[in-house]
């Protein structure tokens, strides 16, 4: 293994984190202990390209040992208007509670989400996550526009809310009867816009 470097996406072509992303839903559906089934349905193709091709404003990190990608992180800015707080993706259909916003949530607001993180097992316990969090985090930041930021972790991977503790956010809410947790970091209050 050589030195880690780190490149950055925007637009393009993303086949190439295939391997990975897959890697991620996998791991994320066998931990799940809700709707594992559900958990086990996404994949590539249905949560990260989607996600890639319909977000304006998209940033994805991606960790490579020489030219072997080997983790990546993807976030996204958007707005959440008041048709978002109710919203429900097809594969949640079945499932019942709240969604990814809590139902007081006040819209129209600017967000930003912290979509995805993944490192190889290979190449876990080299702070390969912590340094595409921190790449992640500085460009959400960046953006004066954005009032709060969102992760949602899922289910069974709790362990993983509190690594995203240590960057801020604080648990809000469990979305779809707690398929998955939602963090959110307020960066602006509503007397501050």
């Amino acid at each position: 293994m050589g030195s880690i470097i780190y490149k950055t996406l925007e637009s393009g072509n993303i086949q190439f984190l295939k391997t990975l992303c897959n890697g991620l839903m996998k791991f994320q559906a066998e931990g799940a202990v809700i709707r594992s089934d559900v958990m086990a349905s996404m994949n590539f193709e249905n949560r990260l390209v989607p996600d890639f091709e319909n977000a304006k404003c998209k940033h994805i990190v991606v960790a490579y040992d020489a030219d072997h990608p080997v983790g990546f992180a993807f976030a996204t800015v958007t707005t959440v208007d008041a048709p978002a707080v109710t919203e429900k993706p097809a594969w949640a259909e079945e499932i019942d509670g709240v969604g990814f916003y809590p139902p007081d949530y006040a819209v129209p607001k600017t967000v930003g989400t912290f979509k995805l993180l993944y490192v190889d097992s290979a190449y876990r316990g080299l702070h390969i996550g912590a340094e595409l969090s921190d790449r992640i985090m500085a460009w959400l930041k960046c953006h004066e526009t954005v009032e709060d930021l969102w992760v949602f972790v899922a289910n069974g991977n709790e362990a993983v809310g509190k690594f995203y503790e240590r960057y801020g956010f604080r648990h809000s809410h469990a979305v779809f009867g707690g398929f998955v947790q939602a963090y959110c970091q307020t960066l602006k209050s509503d007397n501050t816009r």
